[in-house]
């Protein structure tokens, strides 16, 4: 899968209104044309409160590519890693890293 334009921009602004020091795609979806329909991505923030940061995210970007978002900190995100058997776990290992400022 190519980076589409629309997922670029998503995820700029992504990157832009949480400061995310890691974001990575683990779930899309294509239509019959092979164009990306809608995404889903993690978001890992220093720090702070990562429901809000991820309610801010819904509400501030309006993008033309569908998307979900999950958002951890990064307190929430490496104690979450010493489960293999986490989702969080599961993304770190199988999601494709559009971002890692680490």
């Amino acid at each position: 899968m190519n980076m589409d334009d629309r997922l670029k921009k998503l995820s700029d602004e992504i990157i832009r209104i949480s400061g995310a020091c890691r974001l990575i795609l683990f779930s899309y979806k294509q239509d019959t044309g092979g164009n990306l329909s809608s995404v889903k991505l993690c978001a890992v923030i220093k720090s702070g409160d990562s429901q809000e940061m991820e309610n801010k995210l819904y509400l501030n970007i309006d993008s033309e590519l569908p998307f979900d978002i999950l958002v951890y900190n990064q307190a929430e995100w490496d104690n979450l890693l010493k489960d293999e058997m986490s989702f969080a776990s599961r993304i770190n290992s199988l999601g494709r890293v559009l971002h890692a400022a680490d």
